[in-house]
């Protein structure tokens, strides 16, 4: 259940292929999970073990005024 405190944080990260080894897009471009943590190291942990992948960038997302 999500806290008040919780923030949106975008997470891009390296997939990887069938056995294992990294797998980085021909465009560059990352694949990103979206997660709710307290701060920015939180969300990078839950990214990492929800995607068993390395997490290259977390950005916050803002809300709108």
């Amino acid at each position: 259940m999500p806290k008040s405190s919780d923030r949106s944080y975008s997470c891009y990260y390296t997939p990887k292929d069938a056995h294992g080894h990294l797998a980085p897009s021909d465009t560059g471009a990352l694949p990103f999970v979206q997660v709710l943590a307290t701060s920015a190291e939180h969300a990078f942990i839950n990214a990492h073990h929800v995607t068993g992948c390395p997490v290259s960038e977390v950005v916050r997302i803002e809300q709108a005024a």
